[in-house]
């Protein structure tokens, strides 16, 4: 009797994982784009705290030809405060700025922070808002060996255009593999995802296989 009892118990563990490993992700991906030319900021760094983040989330923004511009990951819920501090050569804060808002799963509008100088510089004004990844055709059926070449569109939260390096992949090799140029080729019968993702926003299409 004990020993049945220790087997539906770890069914009831193994059910249970396997749930909590199905739940969906409830984060937003916010790119952070800010004009730091004309000051000495070398480095930029944002913090991403609210009451129910135990530790806040840490972020370094790469800088390039004068712009800092890189994904942040936020999670979901109200009252998330952003913190935006630039530093200069010599690791002194240079400038700061915050905003507090409630995050959506998926896309969220753009805002701006401003960076107040705190050594004398200009100000910087950094925008934050979604990326957006689409991925054509959305649906397509193959047989064995066939292949479909997948594109993808990248556009900020304007609707503009992005250009850059998308990472692709398939959810299942065995139904579906995937080259760096979007290049499908059917492996085996069934069902897959191939996905496409940029700076931590991501879109899919989904493929079947038949015999």
């Amino acid at each position: 009797m004990a020993h049945k009892l220790l087997i539906v118990l770890a069914s009831l563990l193994v059910a249970s994982a396997c749930h909590q490993v199905a739940e969906p992700s409830h984060d937003a991906t916010l790119t952070i784009r800010a004009d730091i030319s004309g000051t000495s900021v070398v480095t930029m760094v944002v913090l991403v705290s609210a009451p129910d983040i135990p530790t806040a989330v840490v972020f370094n923004i790469p800088i390039t030809g004068g712009i800092a511009s890189g994904p942040i990951t936020v999670p979901a819920g109200s009252n998330r405060t952003v913190t935006l501090r630039a530093y200069d050569a010599g690791g002194v804060e240079t400038h700061s700025g915050a905003v507090t808002l409630d995050i959506q799963p998926g896309a969220n509008p753009t805002l701006t922070v401003v960076l107040q100088p705190l050594t004398g510089e200009v100000p910087i004004h950094a925008t934050l808002g979604s990326i957006s990844v689409t991925v054509t055709p959305a649906r397509d059926t193959l047989v064995i060996a066939d292949t479909v070449r997948l594109t993808a569109s990248v556009t900020d939260w304007n609707g503009n255009p992005v250009v850059g390096t998308i990472a692709w992949a398939t959810s299942d090799p065995g139904v579906a593999l995937v080259d760096s140029s979007g290049l499908v080729t059917a492996a085996g019968a069934g069902t897959t995802a191939i996905s496409a993702t940029f700076q931590g926003a991501a879109g899919s299409s989904t493929v079947t296989v038949n015999p």
